[in-house]
Order: structure tokens, then sequence, then C-alpha cells
């Protein structure tokens, strides 16, 4: 790993809000599983813990976190880290050791994408210990552990993404507040479109593909066809993202 990029992986992993957040979720994981078996809360919820429970659960709880709460989180996150140190004039200068903006901006980048599929796979984890607490090794069937895996591994590559544009957010606005704004829009236009029946503004648009994959095929193998068109969409907001941080980076006049 390139050392600028471990670098900034240690100062985003020294966030005492990761410590506090992963403790909040490992508390809700566990409670929403020990009262889902509840037939008043089955009833409040509006769910069937016969379909949400056991093998499913860990699945089931992927939503919370990369639907809405994981996105809010990497903002806040990424906000504090990059407009952080934007204000005290540390994300492009010093140049360390002959580095260039670009190399900085680029390690940077490295680092809050690594993190994210970290705080990924540590959801699936917290979901995990959690349902098998509850349910013991009935959530180890194996057809269920290979789609789930296959979901959050894919749920890796969506928040990546996702984090690429916090980062390019970050640094075009230069402001926490409007990042955090933005974000929020973001979501809101991601629900709009999804329940909307503009079929070609659905097919490119970067949450659309994970929409489907968590709800439409929830508990259900994702067809090939989609899940390669889905990936080549994300990956292009990737790129489009990473770019538009390194053009901005160029323009910054201090």
């Amino acid at each position: 790993m390139y050392p600028l990029t471990r670098l900034y992986a240690r100062k985003i992993s020294g966030q005492k809000l990761i410590y506090i957040f992963f403790a909040c979720f490992f508390t809700a994981s566990f409670f929403y599983a020990f009262l889902m078996g509840k037939p008043q809360i089955e009833e409040m919820l509006n769910i069937n813990i016969g379909i949400v429970g056991r093998k499913n659960f860990p699945e089931f709880m992927m939503r919370f976190y990369v639907g809405t709460v994981g996105i809010l989180f990497n903002v806040f996150l990424m906000t504090l880290f990059i407009c952080e140190e934007d204000r005290n004039k540390m994300l492009y200068q010093p140049l360390l050791h002959g580095e260039s903006r670009s190399r900085m901006i680029r390690s940077k980048i490295d680092a809050a994408v690594l993190m994210s599929v970290i705080f990924v796979f540590l959801t699936a984890f917290i979901n995990y210990l959690t349902a098998f607490m509850r349910w013991g090794c009935e959530i180890f069937e194996q057809a269920a552990v290979i789609r789930t895996v296959m979901k959050y591994l894919l749920s890796g590559i969506y928040m990546s993404v996702i984090t690429i544009g916090i980062v390019a957010l970050c640094i075009y606005t230069r402001n926490t507040w409007k990042t955090i704004f933005s974000a929020i829009i973001y979501l809101l236009i991601d629900q709009l479109i999804d329940n909307a029946n503009i079929v070609f503004l659905q097919k490119i648009w970067v949450g659309y593909y994970f929409n489907r994959w968590t709800f439409t095929y929830e508990y259900q193998n994702i067809p090939f066809s989609e899940l390669l068109i889905g990936i080549s969409i994300m990956v292009l907001y990737g790129i489009i993202f990473f770019q538009i941080s390194l053009f901005r980076t160029k323009k910054v006049d201090f």
C-alpha cells in the first residue's frame, strides 16, 4: 500500500465517530434480532419473522446500513476528514516529500474507499454475529450465506462509489454543511427515481441497480445480466467522481 494511503487510512480510523457508530449499530442489530420474534413487533413493523429472520437476517439488515444510515455515516466521516483538512490548510499542502496535489488526493480517495469497504464487511460481521446469538447455526445455510456474501460484496462496490462521490463533493464545495445537504438531496433523489416510472433515467442512475438487488431480488439470486450492467454503471460513476476530484484539485486557488 502506498505510504500516504496508509497515513490517511490511520487518520480516518482514528475518528471517534467510527467506534461510536458501530457500537450503536451493534446494539441496534442485537436488540432488533431479539425483538423481532415478538408478535407485537412483527405487527408494528409489518414484517414476517419467518421471512426476515434466521438465515435471511444478515441480508435483511444490510438495507438499513447501505441504503441510508451507512451513506450518512460516510458523509459525516468524510466531511470531518476532508473539510477539516481543508480548513486547516492541509488538504493540498504542504506537498510532502515532493508529492503532487493529485497524488495526495488519490491517496485520500484510496484510503476513503478502503475504509468504506471495511465498514461494509464490519456491518456484515455484526449482522451475522447478532443473528448467530439469536438463531444459532441455522443462519449458516450454504445457499443463503453465498447469496448474502455476494450482496455484501456488491454493497462494498456501491459504497466505494458513493464514498468517491462524497470526497468529490467535499473537494468541490469545500464546506461541511453544503456537502451534508447535497448528500441528503442525493438520498431523496435516489428514492424518487427508484419509485418513478422513467425507465431510461433509472437505467443510468447509480443507485438504481443496488436498490433492485436489495429489494426486487431480496432473498433471491441476482440475474447475471443485471449484475454485469449494474457493476459497469457503478464503475463508470466512480471514474467520473474520481476525475471530478482531480480536476477540482488542480483548479483550487489558494
